[in-house]
């Protein structure tokens, strides 16, 4: 066993891991995985065997510009020699730095921000935003498939969770069917359906609720629940109807944004600025960050809404500068872009050939591919995607899995912006290899 940190941690025995890993309470999505990481560089990591594997879910998608960049290192290195805590009615020149900075590049006119450490405690600040500037109104529109996090607020934004022990807590959520063109909801097909969908969902608004909501939240290409991305006039119709009926609109990039889509945001690539845009994931580099962006003529929080002990962290914020630096002086969500359209390219060839994969969707690097048993009937592979992605580790390749657990259909291709072509080369041999085994 490789003595990892005992520098610093004190002398320990295999013994020692596994106690700790029995006590831990649960709660992860990827308990079932048996490795232990001690080293990561790149769009690589290592195990305590010393086995390598390249990373294609960027480890839970946040590590855009790679892990460990150096340059990300030796900010956070700097930083920690000043400043590790500072309470969040202090300023600091990091996150005075990276205020300007998110301002100077967000879409639109979304030139408030706000910071916290989680993705699902952004997307709580945007509802209790959405609260404080629709007074009296009282629900929340989200896609049948949308996931916004995992607090008691977010769960109820989110797909239905199995065997859910909270509904008790949950309300004023109202999800709608979306526009999942590969199995359309309402049996049509794009474009000649209309966008039935948009359509329908005026129809709720107007018929099927008690008062207008206060917003609509989405992911511009969800991810969770199935990597689906949308025709581009949906995001512009659905924009619409939020303006119609005097609802917020609530984009969660917390996902998409930095480069993922091969855009700084979805929002840009698109063409649709939301009300505010929740953001989080790869703009820490690695580091615990994450947000809230609102338009700048929207009411903000008040005193004690959403401030969190350590919401401000200066050793975050400084790793949040250095990265939006490197996204851009090293062009990542260009590459992203180039690098995505050439995996997708090749799923598509292998798509020809193999029955089991039904759909490739997902602009950039953010890719998924539906594994079907059958292409006609579209029945879910749920039980050969879950040992899809089991044998692809094998190979030396994590893949990622839609929805978790088990219990989706959707292989999800989502590496680093930096990873090398040779890397992309094997992700894809394993990835056919994989189908090959699996496919009738």
């Amino acid at each position: 066993m490789s003595k990892y940190m005992e520098e610093f941690f004190g002398p320990y025995t295999e013994e020692d891991l596994t106690a700790g890993y029995n006590a831990l309470a649960g709660g992860s999505v990827a308990t079932g995985m048996p490795i232990t990481i001690v080293d990561q560089k790149g769009a690589t990591f290592t195990d305590t065997e010393g086995r390598e594997y390249i990373d294609c879910t960027s480890q839970a998608w946040s590590l855009g510009i790679g892990a460990c960049h150096p340059k990300v290192i030796a900010a956070v290195a700097e930083q920690i020699k000043h400043a590790t805590h500072v309470r969040t009615g202090f300023g600091t020149i990091p996150k005075f730095l990276l205020c300007k900075r998110l301002t100077d590049i967000a879409p639109g006119n979304l030139k408030k921000v706000n910071f916290c450490l989680h993705g699902s405690v952004a997307n709580e600040g945007a509802i209790k935003l959405a609260i404080r500037n629709r007074p009296g109104r009282r629900y929340f529109l989200t896609p049948w498939l949308g996931y916004a996090g995992r607090t008691l607020a977010t769960m109820a934004l989110s797909w239905p969770h199995p065997n859910n022990k909270f509904l008790n807590y949950m309300e004023n959520a109202i999800r709608f069917p979306h526009a999942y063109c590969y199995r359309c909801y309402f049996e049509r097909t794009y474009p000649e359906c209309g966008l039935e969908c948009a359509k329908f969902l005026r129809q709720m608004i107007e018929h099927a609720i008690d008062g207008e909501p206060a917003a609509l939240i989405m992911e511009p290409v969800q991810g969770s629940g199935g990597m689906i991305d949308y025709p581009r006039e949906y995001y512009h119709e659905i924009r619409k109807s939020c303006d119609d009926y005097g609802m917020l609109l609530i984009w969660d990039e917390i996902q998409t944004a930095f480069g993922r889509v091969g855009a700084m945001f979805a929002a840009d690539l698109y063409g649709v600025v939301p009300d505010i845009l929740t953001f989080g994931k790869s703009i820490g580099g690695g580091f615990p960050l994450a947000g809230t962006l609102v338009r700048d003529d929207l009411d903000g929080f008040g005193p004690g809404d959403h401030s969190f002990t350590f919401s401000h962290f200066p050793v975050a914020m400084a790793a949040g500068v250095v990265t939006l630096q490197v996204l851009q002086e090293e062009q990542l969500p260009q590459r992203a872009a180039k690098v995505g359209a050439y995996i997708t390219q090749r799923l598509r060839e292998m798509q020809n050939k193999y029955e089991l994969l039904g759909d490739v969707r997902g602009p950039g690097l953010m890719l998924g591919v539906e594994l079907v048993r059958n292409r006609k009937t579209k029945e879910p592979a749920v039980e050969e995607t879950h040992r899809f992605v089991t044998e692809a580790l094998k190979r030396g390749v994590l893949l990622g899995e839609s929805r978790y657990m088990g219990l989706g259909n959707v292989v999800k291709i989502k590496p680093p912006f930096m990873i090398s072509e040779a890397q992309v080369e094997r992700v894809l041999e394993v990835f056919e290899e994989v189908t090959a085994m699996l496919s009738p």
